[in-house]
């Protein structure tokens, strides 16, 4: 059983490995030239990426430019493999670490408050409470992730479907 929210899947698309490698090359911003310019600033020119990361041969690890911050974006892993009819392409959608550790985290200080407040004989109220608290936490959680999932996933495919 998996803790934390993810999503794997593979597609067939039409288009070729290089052709799908070369759009994906031109939509991601690579990791190391991040910048502020990704926003149209007056009468500058508007860059226009929908992801960032890094893209290999035949591999890439990106996650979606959104304008403010979301903890729960998908980092986005893909391989593709070249065939005669297109492209067979995988791809996993997962948290980043960071927030995978901040969240573990989380969860072990709920948990040793909950058994600290049981040995020292507290009320129900202070046992059950940080226990609602993760319960809550991890619904909002599932659903943070799956709606960044999906605006992700909706991008990536139009782009190389």
């Amino acid at each position: 059983m998996q803790l934390w929210p993810a999503k794997s899947e593979m597609f067939l698309s039409p288009l070729g490995q290089n052709e799908v490698m070369r759009r994906m090359k031109l939509a991601v911003k690579p990791v190391k030239y991040q910048s502020f310019k990704n926003r149209s600033l007056g009468d500058e020119e508007e860059e226009v990426f929908l992801f960032n990361g890094n893209v290999s041969e035949n591999a890439f690890a990106i996650s979606q430019i959104v304008s403010r911050p979301n903890n729960f974006l998908p980092l986005i892993k893909g391989k593709v493999e070249g065939g005669q009819s297109g492209s067979l392409i995988h791809l996993e959608f997962k948290l980043f670490p960071s927030v995978k550790y901040f969240l573990g985290f989380w969860v072990i200080l709920m948990l040793m408050f909950s058994i600290v407040s049981y040995s020292q004989g507290e009320n129900a109220l202070t046992i059950i409470f940080p226990l609602v608290i993760l319960v809550a936490s991890y619904a909002l959680i599932l659903s943070r992730f799956n709606d960044a999932y999906q605006k992700s996933r909706r991008e990536l495919l139009r782009l190389i479907k």
